[in-house]
């Protein structure tokens, strides 16, 4: 790429990129259309290297004299920056491509519609607990181009990918990509399902005979069985009775000539990881759950399948990203004592689900919470499960998991 590049958001991901760029003589410019405290706060570190920016607008005159932008996940394909800066044809890349042309050490890089997170996690802890010196980054929050200059070439880089970031990637090559599975999500930034499936495929596009595909054979009969191949794929199917997660794992440890005792120690000890159905409290015996990171209908049966029959107080609302709340009706039925929805994607909630449980309608997570409290009985479970992006009254799913446990805090003295 040539030397004049854009970097479009100034999330952290945004600030690592313009700051690792700059280090590596570039001439960087930053735009971000929002304005706030936070951001002001990143500014000052641009501003402290000399980097341009602006906030509260795009210039899209600016921004066209670069070679190329790097963009943020946060920017739509729908947004009207983004259509103008299209028609100008300046190549749009993601930092994770931009990482990965910097990047010595091999990549495993994972995506999938829910679950990312979890395997991501516990294959960084099984290369380390097998001697292999590993880092953790992606789109799980620690952007990858932040570590480009403490990786060597020994280091094993273990990569969470969403379809945003994949959608803008053109030369990324992981020595093994996973596909943990496929499930409609985010019809809000992918104009259709097909398009949301080549931004995952695109994981393996330039892939060869000497790399590794591994996925269910039963998403690539549904969603993709034309997709040519060049590396050796590996089906890691689910059979009855199997945990899907443990499977894969276990073939990555025999894939890579690990210490199977070493996995089952890693898998034994795991705790499981923040606002993915992480267990907050038990009062009065009322169980308060936090899966704030469920965002996909996919991620809500899955926790829901956790518990007992007719037992949770299901908390959900948000941003909704384009799927059929429909589907999940029967399992609705089968597990709720009440449903609470809020946000913006209430209305659309109370529509699709009424008849498959009772249902509250409330207008924030707070109003949410309070409601549960009511109604709750000693061997409840109160399950903040969204599914639905938090991007109506929160910057992200962390801080909507925040505010739940602060909430909880309030009731009584939680248990960790």
């Amino acid at each position: 790429m040539k030397n004049r590049a854009t970097v479009l958001g100034l999330g952290e991901t945004g600030l690592a990129s313009a700051l690792f760029l700059r280090r590596r003589g570039y001439e960087v410019f930053v735009s971000d259309s929002e304005h706030s405290d936070l951001l002001e706060t990143r500014a000052a570190r641009l501003r402290d290297e000399g980097i341009p920016y602006e906030l509260g607008s795009h210039s899209l005159e600016k921004i066209g004299e670069s070679d190329w932008i790097l963009i943020s996940p946060g920017v739509s394909p729908a947004s009207p920056v983004y259509r103008a800066l299209k028609t100008k044809e300046i190549p749009m890349v993601s930092e994770i491509e931009v990482a990965s042309w910097f990047s010595q050490g091999p990549v495993t890089a994972v995506t999938g519609t829910t679950g990312k997170t979890t395997v991501t996690t516990l294959l960084h802890q099984i290369y380390e607990a097998n001697g292999l010196p590993s880092v953790l980054c992606g789109n799980i929050g620690n952007p990858w181009i932040g570590e480009i200059d403490h990786l060597t070439s020994a280091t094993e880089v273990v990569l969470e990918v969403s379809s945003f970031q994949l959608a803008h990637t053109v030369s990324l090559r992981p020595q093994l990509g996973i596909l943990i599975n496929i499930g409609l999500n985010h019809l809000d930034w992918h104009p259709d399902m097909g398009d949301y499936v080549a931004s995952k495929l695109r994981l393996f596009q330039n892939q060869g005979a000497e790399e590794h595909a591994l996925l269910c054979r039963s998403d690539q009969e549904k969603y993709f069985p034309n997709f040519q191949f060049r590396s050796q794929v590996i089906d890691f199917a689910k059979e009855q009775g199997e945990n899907l997660n443990e499977k894969l794992l276990y073939g990555v440890t025999r894939l890579r000539g690990l210490d199977p005792a070493k996995t089952k120690a890693v898998l034994d000890q795991f705790q499981g990881i923040e606002h993915r159905l992480e267990r907050v409290a038990e009062i009065d015996g009322i169980q308060y759950v936090n899966d704030s990171k469920c965002t996909s209908l996919e991620a809500l049966v899955w926790g829901l399948e956790k518990f007992c029959d007719k037992k949770v107080i299901l908390l959900a609302g948000g941003h909704a990203k384009g799927a059929d709340f429909r589907t999940v009706r029967s399992w609705l039925t089968k597990k709720l004592k009440r449903g609470i929805v809020y946000g913006e994607a209430k209305e659309l909630l109370s529509d699709s689900w009424r008849g498959a449980a009772p249902l509250v309608q409330t207008n924030d997570l707070p109003e949410a919470f309070r409601e549960a409290v009511k109604i709750a009985k000693s061997g409840d479970v109160v399950l903040l499960s969204p599914a639905c992006a938090s991007f109506d009254q929160f910057p992200n799913y962390k801080e909507r998991g925040e505010l739940f446990k602060k909430l909880v805090r309030e009731v009584g003295a939680p248990l960790v």
